[in-house]
């Protein structure tokens, strides 16, 4: 941490941008008093936040004049996969946040970001945590593309920050607030149990529900806990290193949360960036909301330390004990004043219950309290919600007045048009009143009155500081002129801010692609081996690709020679692991293409002469994104599994390209950092994860339906429950050419065969085998679909 004294130093070497969240206008103006630089809002449309208030057109432009005469920019969340029948309305919706004056799209459909660059190419483009960039390789194609900003996947280590910072672009990092388990962007968890995707702004939170941990066998491994459920992101004594490491933009997570929540926090950090925190702002930052806190992955937590297991709710701070119970009473003592109207949080052998305080309590008295339930003796009491807290935050943003400073030159001369002249910090502006001055018949202008009139600002953003009157002996206006010229200089200097507010610079997309030639001739099936195991299971002269993980590729050589395959490529790397990977792939000439999961591998790989394949972590929703990654080359794209059988039947449309569709096995619906295994090891760090035994087990959920988890290296894979299996429908993917990716297991070679030939008895025999193994078996989004239209 940088000491206060040091503080001056360090901000004129460093510039940096406090970014809040606003789901409403109330919460963007608590966190435009509490100090932000710039809000992150969301339109009524596809925006990742759907169950957020959002805004309309109408508020949208009132937070964009109250924010830009504030000197504060408006950025619109985008971010969610767009559908191709939403194309149209959404570009509209572009249009008109680039004409109202909206200062930055934040976007997560790399398609839809394409076609932006192309139709508006000085409207500035942020790249949404749910493309899931961690290192510089993904931030140097956004770069190249025309991004002006990444913002980066919550997981990026602070070394990768640094080798980021050698590119010429924004750097945009989360500091507080709600964490998403699964690396943003790569999470179906929610869409394939329940069809709420993440990618929609839906997500059900899947994360913050109890599991079990049991083995393949049902023994229960561990007690049912919250493995998932992340404690919330403080960076309060962090904040320095983390913009010394590169990051410009300092982002709270919490479009959701109360302007009492957003003013606490925001102010919190302002104070700790200017050297001005306070234990009294810590306390209260902990009061206004938390799950218990991580300085978060990146800063090296882990395991209990990053996870909030024993519950996934906010708990308050601890503020007393309960002493002794009896029947419908207790007696407590309370180590701090209490409120009338404070929220209290009691423990009962059936768990937690709340409820507000009926009076005010003083600290270290004990008093006997009346309960509708019975408390533990000697358990804890938390205070989940402080009204005097939030009276103190009102108060504050209710007293916010901003005023900009502005100096006057006014001339009043007899026989000529009186002139004002503004001038507030670089802007200026004037107004002459179309009528002459007079000379007095009886007593002429007084100049303390004209002094007064002018200096009477209402509630505008302007306060007077200096005024140089040339005011002629015996000269004469009304006072209604007098107010006109205020009010009308006045309005030409605010109508200046607000035109000279949104800085438009021109960006160039300078991604250069080799478009690709390949045409789709017939359907091809396609099998990925995610454990090495499952290939001595299946007949490979069935399969025209065989995909492996690039760990398995020696042991695969020794097994199966110099075949040819090609590599699966793990979603996340960071930079130098990336580099050495790609020496190594390219020492073995058995491998002839990838298949990609991250827009950083595309980068590193694109001129080394590999088939390249668009798979899963890319997110392709609509034809937007399968014409980008063709012009960039990619032999085949693999559509998104949230898509449905009349979406995939638009996108093909027309196409010539060769795509996959997953049709058979138990997609991946979360990768993460985090291990779920480790809150029972207790384990500290990554350091004995190469060793560990617990690598491969089952997450039990409260309906009693089983997840498995691959720990592969340092980062984790949950699988859906069931796996896909496609009914007729695959005979109308065979027509169209579209190429069957199999996820392999024992049956993989069942699969292929049913899929070669389908009929509807061999289906249902298949189905009946793989719901003794997994309890049921899914079409997965082929009927419903995660949009309607």
């Amino acid at each position: 941490m940088i000491y206060q004294e040091n503080w001056k130093i360090f901000m004129k070497r460093n510039k940096y941008e406090l970014l809040a969240p606003a789901g409403d206008m109330a919460a963007l103006k608590a966190a435009v008093s509490a100090g932000a630089n710039a809000i992150y809002l969301g339109y009524d449309e596809f925006s990742a936040r759907a169950k957020a208030k959002n805004f309309n057109k109408e508020e949208l432009e009132e937070a964009i004049e109250y924010a830009h005469l504030r000197g504060v920019e408006i950025y619109v969340t985008f971010n969610i996969l767009i559908a191709d029948f939403e194309v149209k309305r959404a570009m509209k919706s572009v249009k008109m946040l680039y004409d109202i004056g909206v200062d930055a799209l934040i976007l997560q459909d790399i398609g839809i970001a394409a076609k932006i660059r192309e139709e508006f190419p000085d409207f500035e483009l942020h790249a949404s945590t749910q493309m899931a960039i961690n290192n510089y390789y993904g931030a140097k194609f956004l770069k190249d593309m025309g991004f002006s900003r990444v913002v980066l996947a919550r997981e990026t280590p602070i070394f990768e920050i640094e080798k980021i910072k050698e590119l010429d672009i924004d750097v945009e990092t989360f500091i507080h607030g709600a964490l998403c388990v699964s690396y943003s962007g790569q999470c179906l968890m929610s869409s394939m149990i329940g069809g709420k995707s993440g990618n929609r702004g839906e997500c059900a939170q899947a994360c913050r529900r109890s599991y079990e941990i049991v083995d393949f066998d049902g023994k229960k491994l561990a007690n049912r806990l919250y493995y998932l459920s992340p404690k919330d992101l403080n960076t309060l004594d962090d904040v320095a290193k983390i913009i010394n490491a590169g990051a410009y933009s300092l982002k709270i997570e919490g479009r959701m949360k109360n302007p009492e929540y957003v003013y606490t926090v925001v102010s919190s950090y302002k104070k700790s960036l200017e050297g001005k925190l306070k234990e009294e702002d810590r306390e209260d930052t902990v009061q206004v909301f938390n799950r218990g806190f991580t300085k978060g992955l990146f800063n090296g937590d882990f395991g209990r330390d990053f996870t909030s297991y024993d519950r996934p709710d906010n708990r308050g701070i601890e503020i007393g004990i309960v002493l002794e119970v009896g029947k419908n009473f207790a007696k407590i003592i309370f180590d701090t004043d209490i409120y009338e109207g404070d929220g209290l949080e009691f423990n009962s052998s059936k768990g937690r219950f709340g409820m507000k305080s009926r009076e005010s309590y003083k600290a270290g008295k004990v008093y006997q309290v009346e309960l509708f339930k019975r408390p533990l003796e000697n358990s804890k009491i938390n205070r989940t919600y402080s009204k005097k807290l939030y009276e103190k935050i009102d108060e504050k943003i209710d007293s916010y007045d901003y005023k900009r400073k502005v100096d006057v030159d006014l001339k009043i001369k007899i026989g000529e048009k009186p002139e004002i002249y503004l001038k507030s910090e670089d802007l200026e502006g004037s107004y002459t009143l179309d009528r002459l001055v007079e000379p007095a018949k009886k007593a002429g202008l007084e100049r303390e009155r004209v002094l007064e009139n002018i200096s009477k600002t209402g509630d505008s953003i302007f306060e007077i500081e200096n005024i140089n009157l040339d005011l002629d002996d015996n000269a004469f206006l009304p006072i209604s002129a007098i107010n006109e010229l205020r009010r009308e200089g006045l309005k030409i200097l605010e109508d200046k801010i607000l035109s000279e507010s949104i800085n438009r610079v021109q960006v160039e997309n300078n991604l250069k692609g080799h478009e690709s030639k390949i045409k789709a001739e017939k359907y091809l099936i396609k099998v990925f081996f995610n454990k090495f195991e499952d290939l001595k299971k299946a007949d490979l002269n069935k399969i025209d690709e065989i995909i492996i993980r690039a760990k398995d590729l020696e042991k695969f050589k020794k097994s199966y020679g110099d075949k040819n395959i090609t590599i699966y490529l793990d979603k996340f790397y960071s930079y130098d692991e990336l580099e050495r990977f790609r020496a190594y792939i390219l020492k073995n000439k058995n491998v002839r293409g990838l298949w990609i999961n991250n827009l950083s591998e595309y980068y590193i790989f694109k001129d080394d002469g590999l088939e390249l394949n668009a798979d899963l972590g890319l997110n392709i929703f609509n034809k937007n994104s399968l014409d980008f990654f063709k012009k960039l080359g990619f032999k085949s794209t693999t559509l998104s599994p949230e898509m449905n059988s009349g979406q995939i039947q638009s996108i093909i449309k027309g196409q010539d390209m060769e795509v996959n569709v997953i049709s058979y096995g138990r997609v991946p619906v979360m990768t993460m950092k985090h291990c779920p295994y480790s809150i029972e090891k207790n384990c500290k760090d990554e350091r004995n994860c190469p060793s560990c035994k617990f690598k491969n087990y089952l997450l039990r959920d409260e309906k009693a339906v089983d997840f498995e988890v691959l720990r592969q290296n340092t980062f984790t894979e949950i699988f859906n429950s069931y796996p896909i299996l496609l009914d007729g429908y695959v005979n109308k993917l065979k027509e169209n050419k579209i190429s069957l990716l199999l996820l392999a297991d024992e049956f993989t070679d069942q699969v292929i065969d049913l899929y070669k030939d389908y009929n509807e008895e061999d289906f249902y025999k298949l189905k009946e085998k793989l719901e003794d193994k997994y309890q049921a078996v899914t079409k997965g989004h082929i009927n419903r679909g995660i949009v309607s239209g």
